[in-house]
Order: structure tokens, then sequence, then C-alpha cells
């Protein structure tokens, strides 16, 4: 039996009256993800943690060499820590996130010892509601970006890895309609939009940038070093 608040949004929507009814499904899909970013991913799926540490160990190993080349082995593994954090997004929201790809991951030397590092990052995004199905489908691109920078204690000659912010910027999130559900109100598009953007930000804030963070500085400071390079203006060095 079809449920009777599944009927009431239906109705909702094609008569036009749906935008409470859809704030309330909203929120619902936010709060559900909330609860599960604040008990961790990694306690939904324990991949999770195997795949972050198997990433960590792979580019310490890399570090062991005088010079850290250009590779594919850390874009493909971090692309697919972040394909399973979004299948429990998927699992905990309904929204599915999928076919995860991290073009390049750049350090840019802003001087001998620190550099600007960004993570581009894209994916698909199919959003679907009870009855309706799917409603939108999205191309997502985001940008992650932070800093970090190797400081030295004046007293102690100390040497550590410091990371800086990584800024959770509503424009570094780009969202374009690739298809939408034909008669659907503009208002229920734009549901889906925003509700992807604000899942993402969620995402990005207590998930992906704490894991940024963490894996830079489980790095030692000759990495690090390794990884800035020398200062360029137009030169990025790619892992």
């Amino acid at each position: 039996m079809v449920q009777l608040w599944k009927l009431v949004l239906l109705c909702g929507l094609l008569a036009g009256t749906s935008e409470s009814l859809l704030d309330i499904r909203g929120n619902d899909v936010l709060r559900r993800l909330i609860s599960g970013l604040e008990r961790g991913l990694g306690t939904f799926d324990s991949t999770i943690e195997i795949i972050f540490q198997n990433l960590k160990t792979e580019l310490e190993s890399r570090c062991l060499n005088d010079v850290v080349e250009e590779t594919q082995q850390t874009e493909n593994s971090l692309e697919g820590l972040i394909s399973r954090i979004f299948q429990v997004v998927n699992r905990l929201t309904g929204v599915r996130i999928r076919n995860v790809q991290v073009p390049d991951i750049t350090f840019e030397a802003t001087s001998e010892n620190s550099a600007d590092v960004s993570i581009p990052i894209t994916a698909d995004v199919t959003v679907s509601l009870p009855l309706l199905g799917e409603i939108v489908k999205l191309d997502l691109n985001v940008d992650l970006q932070t800093s970090v920078s190797i400081e030295t204690d004046a007293e102690t000659g100390d040497s550590r890895v410091v990371v800086g912010e990584c800024p959770n910027n509503p424009e570094s999130i780009s969202l374009t309609v690739l298809h939408r559900r034909p008669g659907l109100l503009n208002d229920v598009v734009d549901f889906g939009v925003n509700l992807v953007r604000q899942l993402v930000s969620s995402v990005v804030q207590h998930e992906l940038c704490p894991r940024i963070r963490e894996l830079l500085e489980s790095l030692d400071t000759e990495c690090i070093k390794k990884l800035i390079g020398e200062p360029q203006v137009t030169t990025q060095q790619e892992i």
C-alpha cells in the first residue's frame, strides 16, 4: 500500500503546491546524512578505512624515492576512496553519486617550504523522489583546496608539517543539469539541485577535508618538500 505522505507529495508536485513538502523531504534527507557524518561514514563501511590506509601507505612509499614522479596511482586510490564514501551517502540519502574522477592533484609552490594544494573532483549525480523516480541528473565538479607548509621551531630547530584550512566554499561546487524529467515544475528541479549542493557541501566539510588533512599530516617533512618542489609561477607539480 502506498504511504499517504507519498500520495500527498505526488499531488502537491502535480498541483504546484509542493514547496513545503519538498522542504520537509529535503530536511529529512540532510538530517540522515548529518547523523551519519557525525558517526563517521567509516562505521557504515569498513572498506573506507582500508582504502584510506592503503592510500597513506602508497604515498609514503613513493616518498622514499629521490623525486616524487607523476603517477595515476594516487589519483586512482583517491577516486576509490571518494567513490566508497559516496556509496555510503547514497545508502543514507538516496542521492546517487557515481563515476567519480580525480583528474589530477597539484602542489603549486608558493615558496621554498609551502604550496597550495588543489584536488578537483568530478562525478555524475542522480536525484530521485518517491513515486516520481529520477527527477534530475547532474554533472558535479568540486575543487578541494588547501595549503601545506613546513614550519621550523625557532628554539628547538625541529620542523613540522602544517596543513592550512580546507574552506567549504559554495562557489567550489559546480552543478550542471544534464537531464530533467519532462513535465516537472522548475521548483522541483531546483529542489534537486539545491539538495545536492547542501549534501556535497556537508560531505566536503565533515568527511573529505578532514581526510585530506590527515593524509597530508601523516607525511614527513622530507616528503612534503619533494611534493612542493621548486617555487615557480607557471609550473605545477602533480602527484
